[in-house]
C-alpha cells in the first residue's frame, strides 16, 4: 500500500485528478472519524477533513512523495479541528462577556474592574509562567473544554500523564496564587 500511495503523490504532484480520488477515497473516512474526536460533529468533521484535502491540492506541487502523506494528514486535521474548538471557544467566551455586559449595570462593572482586575491578570500570568507540557494541557482542558482522554489522544500521552500535568498546574497556581485566595476569603 505504501508505494500504492507514493505513486498516487507523484501523479497528485502532476495534477492527476484520478490519484487524487484514490487518495480522498482511501483516507476520507478514517479522517472524519479522527476530527470527530475531537469536534463531536460529523457535518464540522466532514467540512474540515474536506479543506485539508482541498488544501492539499491546491499545494500538490511541493508534496513528497518520500515523506508520509498519512502523518501530514492526520496533522493538518488535528490542527485545523484544535483550531475551530479555539474559535468556538473564543466565540462562546465573546458571548459569555457581552451576555454578562448586558445584564450588569456599571457600578457593579467599576467594583468588578477594581477587585478583580489585578487577580484576573495574575491568573493569566500564572498560568502563562507554568511549564510548558503542563501549559498546554492545562489550556487543552481548561480553554478548549477537551476530557483527559482527548486530551491523551491528542498529545499521544497516556490519560495519566495528563491527570498529573492537570494536577501540577493547579498545585503550582494554588501555590502561586494564594494571596489573592487569603484575601477572597477574608471578605
Amino acid at each position: 500500500m505504501g508505494d500504492d500511495i507514493k505513486l498516487w503523490i507523484s501523479k497528485i504532484r502532476e495534477g492527476d485528478r484520478e490519484a487524487f480520488e484514490k487518495l480522498f477515497l482511501r483516507f476520507y473516512d478514517p479522517l472524519c472519524k479522527f476530527a470527530w474526536r475531537y469536534l463531536r460533529s460529523a457535518h464540522i468533521s466532514e467540512e474540515l477533513v474536506q479543506d485539508v484535502f482541498l488544501t492539499v491540492w491546491e499545494s500538490r506541487e511541493s508534496l513528497d512523495p518520500e515523506k508520509s502523506i498519512k502523518s501530514y494528514l492526520y496533522k493538518a486535521v488535528k490542527n485545523k479541528a484544535l483550531n475551530h474548538l479555539k474559535h468556538k471557544n473564543l466565540a462562546e467566551d465573546y458571548n459569555q462577556q457581552i451576555d454578562w455586559l448586558n445584564s450588569t449595570s456599571i457600578s457593579q462593572i467599576h467594583d468588578f474592574n477594581n477587585e478583580d482586575s489585578k487577580f484576573v491578570k495574575a491568573v493569566q500570568k500564572e498560568i502563562d509562567n507554568l511549564p510548558e507540557k503542563a501549559r498546554h494541557v492545562y489550556k487543552l482542558s481548561r480553554k478548549d473544554g477537551l476530557t483527559y482522554q482527548e486530551i491523551a489522544d491528542i498529545l499521544d500521552i497516556s490519560k495519566r500523564t495528563v491527570e498529573s500535568q492537570i494536577s501540577r498546574s493547579l498545585k503550582i497556581l494554588r501555590e502561586r496564587l494564594a494571596q489573592y485566595f487569603d484575601l477572597h476569603t477574608a471578605s
